[in-house]
Order: structure tokens, then C-alpha cells, then sequence
């Protein structure tokens, strides 16, 4: 039993960008940044960085890149080698009275991860990457490295994975490098349109299959001969291989499982949202820290140590991580340890009850009883407070649910108006089905869920709560039927939320 890809996520990993850098400066080099890249180049703070891009005014990709800013006034482009000429050319093309200067140089330019002490600070593949531009060749990582954390993140090389001229929606860049809330770029306007309707047509998915194969890159998918998606990159992990597929609309439904055919042979893959391998450190300690759990339970001590260790260095504010590993000294009788651990704790949380309760029994055990007595002292006064927290946070709480409780009623009357001039009003019958639904009427709420589906057979957050009705009253096999047949509407109609909220609800009723 062991952690996917634990030492990739833990230990520095060092790989080379690019060999130059486009130097922007001048005081209106912010301003003109701005104006002109999809990223909201306000919100980088100075030695920082962020994922950029250039489009054409069809929203397709000119050039995307990593923007590093050093102050207001001077920023760097790491692009792909191969588009720095291109890069250069474009921001050149509507420089016209702006005060700035661009200068291609000849400079290396590294990503390290987990490690913020390189010249820019960001997040590449994981919240605490840096960027180090520098004269110097600097020791890198094996290349396959790499292809594993671009793979598994979807942070794509432009230039091989994405190429120039691909609407940027149909990409992760879309994501990483598009702010839709900054205002105008060249492009915006279309981009803006996709993405507010059915999304993109195409967009990278990573797929995961139980088997071993080699994959080409550019190699097409079908499923019932008709093309839904190009192989973008490939890795084989532990006998399991991981495709980055650009995978069609209707299809796109996360952690569900897809039949499809690759070069005459068919295949089914498991689908999952970008990023796969979470660039977040809490992400990770939760990991580390349930690994420890299960090896406490299996009586594995020394190895539960290790990887509670290992969960408070990634996360140095995890409470649980310090507790468990405080109980478990305790159990091996190391109650100095242990005493150090929920010291620790209740540094990090005065209010937490379970380290004084332990820090008064361990001191007992040690002998020190009046140590003991006065944490007994503190957690039975500490006891007295939280209750009186608890007491006014249960009575905040009620006043939420009385105003909830209140619009609750007040849509009703409104739903039932509609529902007495047209009885087949699909909006209003999918609102009384969900006010069924909060009061646990399942009965009542299937049957709005059925006639708002009668009044739009598209309507699928109607087939979303029908399924989850249906689910409620136990009646599985027609839970199933309906949510089977919901997920297919709501991925013609590009509607991804409810998808996935059905098909996790699928997964339930395996």
C-alpha cells in the first residue's frame, strides 16, 4: 500500500522552460499587458507569476506563455523557444505610442517545484513552484518526469500538446490563463460567448485505463465510428495507463466510464477532471495523514510516525495531524512526546478541547498531578465556554433557516401561480419539485420532477432531481434509467454540472 506518486509530490523536481526571455519595459508595460493578454495582469503581485495568453480576435491562441512580473514597470515572458520570435512580433504589432521596450534575451528558464526561493514565486503544477531565470545551467530532472506532472495536471507545452491557431477554449488554458472578469483583450468577445453557453466542443479530459499500452500522441478516439476525441499526451503509471484526451462535449462527465475505440481496439477508461494530481499542499497532507490513520489501525507504529511527520511538515497547521500522532505516543507510552504534540496543538488552537484533555491525562500518567488537575481546570472552564459559542452559533443558525424557510414560502406561492395558469410549466414544477425534495416529500417532488421533464424533455436538473427523488424512496433500478437517460441530455445540452451531480449519484447505486 502506498501513495500515488508520493515522492513527485513531495521533493523538488527542477525542468527547463526555455532558453530566452522577452523582457517588457517601461510605465506603460503594465497597462499595455493588460489590454492585450487574457490574464488579469493586476492581480500578479511583483516576483510573482502567472499562466498568459495572446489571442487573435476569434479567440484563437497567438501565443501562450508564463508572464513574471518584477514591478509595474518590467515584466518577463517565458515562452516555448520555438515562439518567442512570434511572441515578440505580436506585442510589437500594436505598441504604437506606449512608453515600453521589448528585448528578446538569451537566458535559461527553470520551473522548480515545491519550492518558492527562485526568482518568481506561483503556481506551476503545485501552489508553491517557482520560476528561476538565470545565465547558469542548473541540475534537471529526468524529461519523463515532466510528462508525468503535464499529463496528470493538464498544464499542456504549448507548442506540442497546443498549437497556435486552437481556440483557446478548447484548451486548459482556459482555465490557467483567462480571467472573465478583467474586461476587453483581443478575442474576448468569442471566448466569452462559448464559454457562457455549451462550452467548448472539445476539451482535454484525462482518462484512465486499468491496462498497459503505448499511446501516439494526435492518435484519434471513436466510439461507434464516429470521432469524439485526439490523444493529446500518454503516461503508463504501475500497469495503469493515463491519457490526456481532448474528449467531446456530451461525453465530458467526471468519473464516469466510457467505451471507446483507439486504433481498432476498444477500450473503457474512467474520465476525470484537470487537475488529477492537486497542485494543493492540504490536498496532499490529507493523503499522508490518511495513509498514517490506516497504518495506526494496522498496528504499523513506527511507519504511522513516519507519515504523521510527514503530513504535519507538508501541512504545519493540521490539528488532526498533531493529535493522532499525540494519542498514538500516548499508546506507546512516550508521553513526553506526547505532552510536546498537544502542547503544540493547543498552540495552534487555544480552543481546542481534546488537547487539553490529553495534556491533563499524560501529565497524570507521568506523575505531575497537579500539572494534570489544572488542564483538567482549564478543559472543564474551556468545556462551559464552547457551549455558550455553541449556544449562539445555534441560534444564528436558526435565524438563517427561519429567513430560508420564509423564501421557501415565498417561491412556492409564486410556483403554484404559474402552475394554476399552465400545468406543464416546466420551471415552475422543477421549483416545487425541489421545495418537495427540502421537506423529504420524495413522493410529491417525483411527481413535479415528472411533469416539468413532460413540459421540456431537455430539462436536466428536472432529471437530476427525478433521479435523486426516485433514489430517496429506494427504487434503484428506475433511479438508474433516469439518470442514465438525464446525463445524456444534460451532455447534449453542455450541461456539465448536473451531469456529474447524476452520475455521482450513479456511483451510489453500484
Amino acid at each position: 500500500m502506498s501513495i500515488f506518486l508520493e515522492e513527485l509530490k513531495s521533493s523538488s523536481k527542477t525542468f527547463l522552460l526555455s532558453k530566452s526571455v522577452i523582457n517588457i519595459t517601461g510605465v506603460d508595460a503594465q497597462s499595455y499587458l493588460q489590454s492585450q493578454t487574457t490574464n488579469d495582469v493586476l492581480r500578479i503581485e511583483n516576483k510573482g507569476f502567472q499562466f498568459n495568453s495572446i489571442l487573435d480576435i476569434s479567440g484563437k491562441i497567438t501565443s501562450s506563455f508564463v508572464l513574471c512580473k518584477i514591478s509595474e514597470k518590467e515584466f518577463q515572458i517565458i515562452v516555448h523557444d520555438d515562439f518567442v520570435k512570434i511572441t515578440f512580433d505580436r506585442i510589437e504589432k500594436y505598441h504604437i505610442a506606449e512608453e515600453f521596450e521589448v528585448l528578446i534575451q538569451e537566458k535559461k528558464c527553470f520551473v522548480r517545484t515545491h519550492n518558492d526561493n527562485g526568482d518568481f514565486k506561483g503556481q506551476y503544477f503545485f501552489e508553491r513552484d517557482s520560476i528561476i531565470v538565470t545565465d547558469n545551467d542548473l541540475e534537471t530532472d529526468d524529461i519523463k518526469l515532466i510528462q508525468t506532472l503535464r499529463t496528470l495536471s493538464g498544464v499542456s507545452e504549448f507548442g506540442s500538446e497546443v498549437l497556435p491557431g486552437t481556440l483557446i477554449n478548447n484548451t486548459r488554458f482556459d482555465e490557467l490563463s483567462v480571467s472573465y472578469k478583467k474586461g476587453c483583450f483581443p478575442g474576448q468577445e468569442t471566448v466569452s460567448k462559448i464559454n457562457t453557453r455549451r462550452g467548448a466542443a472539445f476539451k482535454p479530459v484525462l482518462i484512465k485505463f486499468d491496462e498497459s499500452f503505448k499511446m501516439i500522441n494526435g492518435t484519434k478516439v471513436f466510439k461507434d465510428n464516429k470521432k469524439i476525441g485526439e490523444v493529446k499526451s500518454s503516461i503508463i503509471i504501475n500497469d495503469q495507463t493515463f491519457l490526456n484526451i481532448d474528449l467531446l462535449r456530451e461525453l465530458r462527465i467526471d468519473k464516469s466510464n466510457l467505451e471507446m475505440t483507439i486504433e481498432s481496439k476498444t477500450l473503457i477508461g474512467t474520465i476525470f477532471y484537470f487537475p488529477y494530481l492537486s497542485p494543493f499542499s492540504k490536498d496532499f497532507a490529507v493523503e499522508l495523514y490518511d495513509h498514517a490513520i490506516d497504518l495506526f489501525h494496522n498496528e504499523k507504529y513506527q511507519e504511522a510516525i513516519s507519515y504523521f511527520e510527514k503530513a504535519i511538515s507538508v501541512d504545519p497547521l493540521f490539528e488532526d495531524a498533531y493529535e493522532s500522532l499525540g494519542v498514538l505516543y500516548g499508546r506507546l507510552e512516550n508521553f513526553d512526546k506526547a505532552i510536546e504534540l498537544m502542547a503544540k496543538l493547543r498552540e495552534i488552537n487555544p480552543k481546542c478541547m481534546m488537547a487539553l484533555t490529553n495534556l491533563s491525562l499524560y501529565h497524570m500518567k507521568l506523575g505531575n498531578i497537579e500539572t494534570a488537575e489544572d488542564f483538567k481546570g482549564q478543559a472543564t472552564f474551556l468545556n462551559f465556554e464552547v457551549l455558550g459559542d455553541e449556544a449562539e452559533q445555534k441560534r444564528r443558525e436558526q435565524e438563517v433557516e427561519d429567513r430560508k424557510l420564509a423564501e421557501r414560502d415565498k417561491r412556492e406561492g409564486m410556483f403554484k401561480q404559474v402552475i394554476e395558469m399552465d400545468p406543464e410549466d416546466s420551471m415552475a414544477n422543477n421549483g416545487m419539485g425541489e421545495i418537495e425534495f427540502e421537506r423529504q416529500n420524495f413522493q410529491a417532488a417525483e411527481k413535479y420532477f415528472r411533469t416539468a421533464i413532460v413540459g421540456n424533455e431537455r430539462y436536466s436538473v428536472a432529471f437530476l432531481g427525478l433521479g435523486k427523488s426516485l433514489y430517496q424512496q429506494n427504487k434503484l433500478v428506475e433511479a438508474k434509467e433516469i439518470l442514465n437517460h438525464g446525463i445524456k441530455v444534460a451532455g447534449k445540452n453542455g450541461d456539465l454540472m448536473p451531469a456529474n451531480e447524476m452520475q455521482t449519484l450513479i456511483s451510489k447505486l453500484k
